[in-house]
């Protein structure tokens, strides 16, 4: 893999042949949102479904999301320039299951993507897990 193009086909085509639905980028000024004033993250598009309020021909999807972060929790507008990789606007890749698969599947759809697809090394790889998260912890194992 060479470019940021090859990344992104690598990631989408992956969780495609995994049978996740691919979903186009949300649009940048969410629509019906008034909490936000601009798309910040891939989930955005996907509120009203973990909340249960809307629902989706497909219980697993993969996305290429379109993100602006320019103030807010996720400001990222201060640190523009202080660092290579503060943006304002990037784009975010998001696996996502709507009640279809949890924890275990997770983490080995990703462990495949980057051990298989991206050919990371098991050797050059930390796995972290959240302090109180003793069931990713015992699937880690």
């Amino acid at each position: 893999m060479t470019s940021v193009n090859d990344i992104r086909r690598t990631f989408i085509d992956y969780f495609a042949a995994e049978g996740h639905a691919k979903v186009p980028s949300g649009p940048l000024v969410p629509q019906n949102d008034p909490t936000l004033m601009f798309t910040n993250a891939g989930m955005v598009q996907f509120k009203n479904v973990f909340t249960g309020i809307e629902k989706r021909p497909y219980t697993t999807a993969v996305t290429s999301q379109k993100c602006v972060r320019a103030g807010g929790k996720h400001n990222d507008l201060d640190n523009v320039g202080m660092t290579a990789r503060h943006l304002t606007f990037f784009e975010m890749l998001g696996n996502f299951s709507f009640g279809d698969y949890f924890k275990e599947q997770a983490i080995e759809l990703a462990w495949n993507l980057i051990t298989r697809e991206f050919g990371v090394s098991k050797d050059k790889l930390l796995v972290t897990v959240y302090n109180e998260d003793d069931e990713a912890f015992d699937l880690w194992k």
